[in-house]
């Protein structure tokens, strides 16, 4: 088969789970046989150039826009939409053409936002299937994140809700600046639910997005069908000592340094774990004996520093560092903490950590639940303090740890590995082609 992959998000310029998500996908299509084309929309000059990112061949498609506030949205989006869907169709007829083929095997599969539309109007003009992948929010949220004030999970945003929301998220005076597009953004939110209505399928990365997507999409559409992880990539990656060395076991949290994350419980956590019995080995009521490394940035980074030092808490912040070297911590941390607070679409930090058999304690949230069963492939839980009861009882039993470890590698290869996923992929695609046969 032919898939065009337009993603806004895709290595290097995106290192987030989506980007690396997408990436994971269009090369798994070309270890099958299938030939695969990114479409990457970078803004700057404007023009195309084409590369091999990671083995995947992609071209970007520049772009540019007004660098006022709020204008600038409008170009990203609605102004976007048309001229990169004219890019998307000539990559189409040239694959058409070189096929010669009354019926050629063209599938168009969309990855994130800001290219949905477009890649829907392109297929429609091919007349060729448009697949969808929903990895965040974005159906019934602007911002994408599913969060008021990026803070509190809420269904979707109404006049109301955005009349808060914006001066929280922005700030005073901006925030309210902003109320002036209201409009716009309630129009945009519907905009992006009217187009992906009209895509052929759209694949939910989990049980969870499945049940956000009801409202918008004929469940005849929607499709659970998770996001992959390749084993042998990932363990060649993390073979290599991490280039942070500790003398001691260490604790681990990834992901941005933002409340969404749970960053902010993550004191909590700790305030609540230290003085809990049993005490761990080397463990005294002035001294914790797992430090925490931190691999990520964000706003709440000198706080939580601060908090944590206050605590006793000896912290390693790494800010960003290459996902290699996330793997490599992943693999060697005594448990990974993931006090996520929002509706986790399918992390994909869970994902590479259960391949990789790290030790988890999360909170139950969102697609969480896709990855993890409690007490057997990690732990749940829902408050500071039950985060923190359950990380000493996995910290205190080393058997339990190992158990867990094993359980989250078995269940990851079994649900989750490219060899399991890329067929449920497939078989998506040679039922939309049938249709259109």
């Amino acid at each position: 088969m032919q898939i065009l992959l337009p993603s806004d998000v895709f290595p290097p310029g995106s290192v987030g789970g989506a980007a690396w998500s997408a990436h994971t996908l269009a090369l798994a299509l070309i270890q099958r046989g299938h030939t695969v084309s990114a479409l990457v929309p970078r803004l700057g000059m404007p023009g195309l150039s084409a590369e091999y990112v990671l083995g995947v061949p992609t071209i970007h498609w520049g772009y540019r826009v007004p660098r006022l506030p709020f204008v600038k949205n409008y170009f990203h989006h609605e102004a976007f939409w048309p001229s990169f869907a004219e890019m998307l169709v000539r990559e189409g007829q040239l694959v058409l053409h070189q096929r010669h083929a009354d019926r050629p095997e063209l599938i168009v599969h969309a990855q994130h936002v800001q290219t949905i539309p477009a890649a829907v109007i392109a297929g429609q003009r091919l007349r060729v299937p448009v697949v969808v992948t929903v990895r965040d929010h974005w159906p019934w949220d602007y911002f994408a994140t599913g969060l008021h004030a990026n803070r509190v999970p809420y269904p979707q945003p109404t006049w109301a809700s955005l009349c808060t929301d914006l001066p929280t998220r922005l700030g005073g005076v901006r925030g309210v600046l902003a109320l002036a597009m209201l409009p716009y953004l309630l129009a945009h939110v519907r905009r992006r639910a009217a187009f992906l209505r009209q895509a052929d399928a759209v694949i939910a990365v989990s049980h969870y997005m499945a049940h956000r997507l009801a409202p918008l999409v004929p469940a005849t559409r929607v499709y659970v069908i998770p996001n992959m992880v390749d084993p042998a990539a990932i363990e060649q990656m993390a073979a290599a000592p991490p280039c942070l060395s500790l003398s001691t076991p260490f604790l681990l949290f990834v992901g941005k340094l933002e409340p969404n994350k749970g960053v902010d419980l993550l004191a909590d956590i700790f305030r609540a774990l230290i003085g809990q019995k049993p005490l761990l080995p080397g463990e005294s009521h002035a001294h914790f004996p797992y430090p925490l490394v931190v691999a990520g940035t964000g706003t709440l980074k000198p706080r939580l520093e601060q908090e944590l030092t206050r605590l006793g808490i000896r912290v390693h912040c790494l800010d960003w560092v290459p996902r290699a070297e996330v793997l490599r911590l992943l693999a060697r941390c005594e448990v990974l903490l993931f006090p996520s607070t929002w509706g986790e679409p399918l992390s994909r930090v869970l994902l590479e950590a259960s391949m990789l058999g790290a030790a988890i304690v999360a909170m139950p949230t969102g697609g969480t639940s896709d990855i993890i069963t409690d007490g057997v492939t990690g732990l749940f839980a829902a408050t500071p303090e039950q985060f923190a009861r359950r990380l000493r009882e996995v910290l205190s039993q080393a058997d339990r740890r190992q158990q867990l470890r094993d359980q989250a590698r078995r269940m990851a290869r079994q649900r989750f590995a490219v060899e399991v996923v890329v067929p449920q992929i497939e078989a998506l695609y040679h039922t939309l082609l049938a249709q259109y046969r």
